[in-house]
């Protein structure tokens, strides 16, 4: 029996392996550098190198190398799923690096060919090899291939931080002394003012790659870019980030007028601790822009809503048309839901 139960959970391991290399992470936008060998490959000879995460992968677009461990589980187990092997938890640290981070590719519930989440969980964020569903939740990401503007390589991120204020001389210069003669000074600002040069010419191309690309889209396609992020982020309980999609004055939120956004911020996270668990299937078809004169833009949109409080549970499940405001800056003024 042992050994049907091992051929079974090979054979779900190996499609959702698939399925992470296929679907979040495709050919187009990412190379695999290395895979682990399959269950077959190591019942005949075990390849030591097995012992590694599943995929070792590198960003087309930025160059970022990354390693990812591939688990599905159907359901917890006494509460808890089991995100890494006790070996896994204890040998991936030693891989870990911030040149190449490990990611945990976590699918669970449905079938391990098509689960119905998917969690990306930084090896960081996991202090034990068995986490709680609401952990593994505020991890979700969205079941299509994971945006590689996420995988910017540090170096750029090191230059933007260290790139001269306007009206400052880099960190450099700084430290030069009163004591150093006129062309010594003069040299230095010459390559200051070339290294600030360069790094202008560097971010220009880098901005070309990673702009949000707001001027080039239209309306809609902005608006239904935010409303997507909006929902995953509800989703996954990341509640701290409600404050960025939040007009500066908020009309209207679900019925309360003029509500203040500590108070919007309180009942989302009130909300979120009742129904950790929940799912947004938007119906783009549905999704209307309409700009008002003074710039504002009346969204509406139909949507299921599932919810519920724990993983076990079954989903409690709304039919909605979602009336919403966004202003001239695509942040949220107000937002109502009406049953179907």
């Amino acid at each position: 029996m042992q050994h049907d139960y091992n051929e079974e959970s090979f054979r779900k391991g190996e499609q959702f392996e698939r399925y992470v290399e296929e679907t979040i992470f495709p050919e187009a936008h990412y190379e695999v550098i290395y895979k682990t060998s399959d269950s077959t490959q190591n019942r005949r000879r075990f390849v030591k190198k097995s012992l590694e995460p599943d995929f070792h992968f590198r960003c087309r677009v930025t160059g970022k190398e990354f390693y990812v461990e591939a688990k599905w589980r159907a359901k917890p187990y006494k509460d808890l799923y089991q995100v890494l092997s006790d070996k896994q938890f204890e040998s991936f640290p030693a891989i870990n690096s911030p040149e190449r981070p490990v990611f945990i590719a976590f699918g669970y519930g449905g079938q391990a060919s098509n689960p119905n989440y998917v969690s990306l969980i930084p090896l960081d964020q996991v202090n034990s090899s068995k986490i709680s569903p609401r952990e593994v939740h505020s991890f979700n990401i969205e079941k299509t291939h994971y945006p590689n503007k996420f995988f910017i390589p540090q170096e750029v991120e090191k230059e933007k931080e260290s790139e001269p204020k306007e009206g400052q001389l880099p960190a450099e210069e700084k430290k030069k002394t009163e004591s150093e003669n006129s062309f010594q000074k003069y040299n230095s600002k010459i390559l200051a003012l070339a290294a600030v040069g360069l790094l202008a010419i560097i971010m220009t191309i880098y901005s070309f790659a990673f702009s949000d690309e707001a001027s080039s889209k239209t309306p809609e396609e902005n608006l239904k870019e935010i409303v997507a992020d909006y929902y995953q982020s509800m989703n996954s309980n990341q509640v701290e980030k409600l404050p960025e999609f939040l007009s500066p004055q908020v009309t209207s939120w679900y019925g309360e007028q003029n509500p203040s956004r500590e108070w919007i911020y309180r009942n989302a996270k009130a909300h979120r601790g009742k129904y950790p668990f929940s799912a947004s299937d938007i119906d783009w078809d549905s999704f209307k822009v309409v700009q008002e004169s003074n710039g504002d833009y009346h969204v509406s949109y139909e949507m299921i809503y599932k919810s519920k409080s724990k993983i076990t549970e079954d989903y409690k499940v709304f039919d909605l048309k979602l009336i919403t405001k966004w202003d001239s800056n695509y942040k949220l003024k107000s937002i109502s839901e009406i049953k179907n």
